[in-house]
């Protein structure tokens, strides 16, 4: 089971093997290297950790360049314990943290993590200003006692898997190809919210989560499902802003196509796939116009879900 770590949980008393990154997604790439970390923990009698930021560290140090995000923290925890690995150290990033040097964060590793081979991409860089690579890794950890283990980059026909490119086809509502990338369905899981009801009141109740506002996720409408306690159910996902009714806030809004489930607003979490892009959102003329509309999406949904399961 994994345990999640801060930094006031430090130090830990176990040698380990570990990797730092964002690892935003989780993608195939990722898993790879997730995988070569538990492979060596298991063979050096070691424990596995991993070392990520929230939020990412550019949102922070660069937030012009800074883009979106594939999942939330929420699902990236999940996705890590499905990892099985034994620690998972959430770094809240911050200007403190970004200034320490290349030499003092190769020691934050060895002394509060008691890493003894660190696992990272052959273009790695860290430490104040990025002012390590990969070299210097190499040289100053066969000092202080870490073996550095570079990577080689994870490619999918003949591409490499990298965040960057899975955030473009996001962005784009290109679910198929981010499913390739991810190596799974496309899903978020997040909280329950208190809805202001205008779904039941034109006949579409819906179960409203409230997403981060850097979601990479293309706005508009979708086929999904929604998953609460190991049963799927069908769906029609909005993700956006509702502008028909008042286009004020953002909210994933998803109506469920045959079955009801009750959710206690502020306690439960729900895991929602999006699987396949149905249109844009629009401002539509009447809120009947709106209605008829949401039968057509229900209607296309139906037919896509009937081919694309989750389980």
């Amino acid at each position: 089971m994994t345990k999640i770590l801060h930094l006031k949980d430090l130090p830990i008393t176990e040698s380990t093997v570990c990797t730092v990154g964002n690892f935003d997604g989780l993608h195939l790439g990722h898993k790879e290297i997730i995988k070569k970390v538990k492979d060596i923990a298991k063979k050096e009698n070691l424990k596995s950790l991993v070392i990520t930021f929230h939020p990412h560290p550019r949102k922070i140090l660069n937030p012009k360049k800074y883009k979106c995000s594939i999942v939330n923290l929420e699902t990236k925890i999940y996705l890590f314990k499905k990892e099985n690995i034994d620690y998972l150290l959430i770094v809240e990033f911050n200007k403190d943290f970004y200034q320490k040097s290349a030499f003092e964060f190769l020691n934050f590793l060895k002394n509060a993590l008691k890493c003894k081979v660190l696992i990272v991409g052959k273009d790695w860089k860290f430490g104040f200003k990025q002012e390590g690579d990969i070299q210097y890794a190499k040289k100053v950890g066969s000092s202080i006692g870490i073996k550095v283990i570079p990577i080689e980059d994870i490619k999918s026909n003949s591409s490499r898997i990298s965040s960057s490119l899975i955030r473009e086809l996001l962005s784009k509502g290109e679910l198929k190809q981010v499913e390739k990338l991810l190596g799974r369905k496309y899903f978020l899981i997040e909280k329950v919210v208190k809805g202001d009801g205008k779904g039941r009141e034109i006949g579409f109740p819906t179960i409203n989560l409230k997403p981060d506002d850097d979601l990479c996720l293309k706005k508009g409408v979708y086929a999904g499902y929604l998953e609460k306690d190991e049963k799927v159910y069908k769906a029609v996902i909005n993700y956006g802003n509702r502008p028909t009714l008042d286009g004020k806030k953002t909210f994933i809004e998803v109506h469920l196509i045959e079955d009801k489930v009750d959710l206690k607003t502020e306690e439960d979490y729900v895991k929602v796939y999006f699987i396949e892009y149905l249109r844009e959102e629009k401002k539509f003329e009447s809120v009947e116009d709106l209605k008829n509309q949401i039968k057509l999406d229900i209607q296309k949904a139906k037919e896509v879900l009937e081919v694309e399961k989750v389980v």
